[in-house]
């Protein structure tokens, strides 16, 4: 990494220089001027090119640096232009070292160019929407879902501790220079856009791309950033910064660091003696090293290698080692996929009905498309997204003349997707929902209630539920993330039965985010998904017991049986 370099003071000549220069400036000088370079942007499409101001400090121009006016553009452009937070807006001051950005809720952030720290007075209030009444997001706002949920008086929020990244501890330089204070790329892309937005920066050496995470112009994107000519070798610099950076993100951001064990990555790397092949200047050994760390060590489902860095290709084959848990699910996945297919060859329909019993399927939580507006156009038996597939069930369900006495929510085969989604099937179950998100960084929580209008009434109120019938759900190790979620909280509720297998966890949300080499890599972050009761939070990595277990996979998908087991229980 490059160090603060202080010019020798040779001569007395040489000191009244410096020193009518260090008057004029609020800080130190590097040794060596940054070096500018103006290369093309490509914000969010390949169709938006423009051109961004780098700074360089290292010699092959590996780390770029932004200045702290176009790193506050770019961040109000991505809460703009890509979350949609239309109210979101920063101001800039500065005094001496210390540059202090504040949002338009009046809470700041100041990055300290003398210290090497930039420090939150509260971390989970500075990134939140302007749309959220409680500091941790759950909700999106009502635009998303145009009126189909909405957040209750009683959701509340704990605030949490101050946060301070201590770069310095990581050899990552904050710069100053002529007055200016110049932030690496990439630790703005990881600590300012990776998590809050599901945005990242990549650089190519030819071009800066604002990345976003699973989108179809992020593939795009992809595609033209992996057009850039394979590098066989990475700098000194480069390779240092690119292990100090993953040291520092995951140190911070891991949301699993108590369970597995870790205090610090750095220790941790060694310990696994990876440490060496992640600071190689080899990028396919690097490499390797990130794949075996995020798929044998880390080995939690959310965590994950997903794509390789430009320097060495889309397509190279990076061999890695995976984990039991991931062999745990793909097998249980395995089984179920069979077993359901032996019942269900041209595929399980969303909604069915056998008997007095009807079963809503689906197995990924689908958000809503914006374009599609239920009020006016009610969902059918072919919608695709999980909210049509409940509002059309929902109907079915409640229609005049329907014998549905029991309802099963089949999440056997559901590997988790959209929180909100996911926070709407509460509400039809439950009538009143809730879901808690814990950031295990700050300590801060969040306990957001709801309800759906799931009756298309333009109304919230008990005719929205589905309580007055027999609530089930059917879990397997394959319920993950939101999969998991839901039947957790349904549990608690002490209103919903619970059918199958333990469901798999995946307690905290996704984290997209890039090395400094370009490698993409996801892990579970500091936002942990939980639920309350008595006023506590209660983790569900464990998973969800079943009430009622159900040994083999084949019997989860003969319905017939299935529906006469369920009518026997009482």
């Amino acid at each position: 990494m490059k160090k603060k370099l202080y010019n020798p003071l040779w001569t007395v000549l040489v000191l009244t220089i410096w020193w009518s220069i260090l008057l004029t400036s609020c800080g130190t000088l590097s040794g060596d001027t940054l070096n500018e370079m103006e290369i093309p942007l490509y914000f969010h499409s390949v169709d938006n090119e423009e051109s961004i101001k780098l700074c360089f400090a290292d010699e092959s121009k590996d780390i770029p640096y932004l200045d702290i006016d176009t790193a506050v553009a770019l961040i109000e452009r991505v809460n703009h232009e890509i979350i949609e937070d239309k109210n979101y807006a920063l101001t800039t001051s500065i005094q001496g070292s210390v540059v202090t950005i504040t949002r338009e809720n009046q809470y700041p952030m100041q990055i300290d160019c003398d210290k090497d720290t930039i420090s939150f007075y509260d971390f989970d209030a500075f990134f939140v929407p302007s749309w959220t009444s409680t500091v941790i997001d759950v909700l999106q706002p009502d635009t998303v879902f145009d009126g189909l949920i909405l957040s209750e008086e009683n959701s509340y929020s704990r605030f949490g501790s101050e946060v301070v990244f201590d770069l310095k501890k990581y050899g990552i330089d904050l710069i100053e220079e002529n007055g200016k204070c110049y932030i690496p790329m990439q630790t703005l892309s990881d600590i300012m856009l990776s998590l809050p937005s599901y945005v990242c920066l990549l650089y190519n050496n030819e071009g800066v791309f604002v990345y976003e995470y699973g989108s179809e112009p992020g593939r795009e994107l992809l595609r033209k950033c992996y057009e850039a000519q394979p590098k066989e070798s990475k700098s000194d610099e480069l390779a240092e910064f690119t292990y100090n950076e993953l040291c520092m993100v995951m140190d911070y951001y891991y949301g699993l660091k108590e369970s597995h064990g870790i205090e610090n990555f750095d220790d941790f790397f060694a310990e696994t003696a990876l440490r060496d092949s992640l600071m190689s200047t080899d990028p396919g050994m690097s490499a390797r090293a990130m794949r075996v760390l995020m798929e044998l060590f880390i080995d939690d489902i959310h965590s994950g290698y997903l794509l390789n860095s430009w320097r060495i290709g889309m397509d190279t084959n990076v061999e890695g080692k995976i984990g039991k848990s991931i062999q745990d699910m793909n097998s249980s996945a395995m089984k179920y996929y069979a077993a359901r297919e032996k019942f269900y060859p041209d595929g399980v329909p969303g909604y069915e009905e056998v008997g007095n019993t009807a079963y809503i399927t689906f197995d990924s939580f689908r958000t809503k498309d914006k374009d599609a507006d239920y009020y006016e156009n009610a969902p059918t038996a072919d919608t695709q997204d999980t909210v049509g597939l409940l509002l059309y069930s929902y109907a079915q369900i409640t229609r005049r003349g329907s014998p549905v006495k029991n309802v099963v929510m089949d999440l056997s085969m559901n590997s988790g997707g959209d929180t909100v989604t996911a926070s709407f099937i509460i509400s039809l179950f439950l009538g009143e929902g809730a879901v808690c998100i814990k950031d295990t960084l700050t300590g801060a929580y969040a306990n957001e209630c709801f309800r759906a209008d799931a009756n298309l009434d333009g109304k919230y109120d008990e005719k929205d539920s589905l309580l007055d019938y027999n609530l089930y759900c059917l879990t397997s190790p394959i319920s993950f993330s939101c999969g998991n979620l839901v039947p957790s909280v349904l549990k608690s509720s002490g209103q919903v039965t619970i059918l199958g297998q333990q469901s798999g966890g995946g307690a905290c949300t996704v984290m997209p985010f890039v090395t400094a080499d370009g490698t993409i890599l996801q892990m579970s972050s500091k936002n942990r998904l939980s639920y309350m009761k008595n006023g506590a939070v209660y983790d569900i990595d464990q998973g969800v017991e079943p009430d009622y277990v159900i040994q083999q996979p084949e019997h989860f998908y003969d319905r017939q049986a299935l529906t006469e087991y369920i009518n026997n229980l009482y």
